[in-house]
């Protein structure tokens, strides 16, 4: 099974959603990269339904007009979630969107059943510091992002590929418009009314953002339980399939 595309509109902006799945909604909020794509959460849609909203920007999600912060992106997350009819849903959120599911499930608590959280972006951990990723050669990048480089066979072009290199740099374009730097200053000071349960999920090899992040949130979330995953990098959900597995199995037990 693969998550089916669909464009709708929010607010004037055209959406691209990604869907699969015909059971409770289950909506995860991608990273700053959608290169490695999202058939890796079909296994999901066996037990929930997937929907994976494209941030502006990102796929055929429009760019304009600008939201500028995290504050007016998670309301845009609202919005397209009121214009899907989704209610409540499992909120799961990979590096930059675990940041901005973390920032939702605070804003908008009774929106959210179990929060997911794998690698989340927007800590201040000095002695771990995240990777200067602009500073390194695409190779470089690809081997930050994960341990198993054949995540990226078949969707990287091979030779100049204008389309390609255009579609990224929107997605960079909507990074700065609302990414606060290296971290959330006011991160911590939410993070503490999260009433969700939530379970934070982590690759032990994480090159992007260090595992050593994990122990800043779990200390800072109320109601958090983390597993880690050996020998595993960034791109936890494409590189270990038991990361899944793991979200079902939180969801159950929470309501066991």
């Amino acid at each position: 099974m693969t998550l089916s595309s669909r464009t709708i509109q929010v607010k004037g902006r055209s959406t691209e959603v990604l869907t699969a799945g015909q059971e409770e909604p289950l909506v995860f909020l991608h990273g700053g990269g959608i290169v490695e794509g999202f058939d890796c959460f079909a296994p999901l849609a066996g037990r929930f339904t997937v929907t994976a909203p494209l941030l502006p920007g990102y796929g055929g999600t429009e760019l304009d007009p600008p939201l500028a912060g995290c504050e007016r992106v998670v309301e845009n997350v609202r919005d397209v979630l009121d214009v899907l009819g989704i209610e409540r849903t499992v909120l799961v959120g990979h590096s930059i969107g675990g940041w901005l599911a973390a920032t939702f499930a605070a804003r908008f608590p009774r929106r959210v059943t179990e929060l997911v959280l794998a690698a989340p972006f927007g800590m201040d951990v000095p002695e771990h510091p995240l990777p200067d990723m602009m500073a390194m050669s695409p190779a470089e990048r690809l081997g930050a992002l994960t341990n198993d480089q054949s995540i990226w066979e078949g969707r990287l072009p091979t030779g100049p590929d204008p389309a390609f290199e255009a579609a990224r740099a929107r997605e960079g374009q909507s990074l700065m418009r609302f990414l606060p730097g290296t971290h959330d200053p006011g991160l911590p000071g939410i993070l503490s009314s999260i009433s969700a349960p939530t379970l934070l999920l982590w690759g032990e090899d994480d090159k992007t953002i260090p595992a050593g992040h994990a122990d800043a949130w779990h200390k800072a979330l109320p109601h958090a339980s983390v597993k880690m995953f050996p020998a595993t990098g960034h791109l936890l959900f494409h590189e270990r399939p038991d990361a899944l597995a793991a979200i079902v199995e939180f969801v159950e037990s929470s309501r066991a």
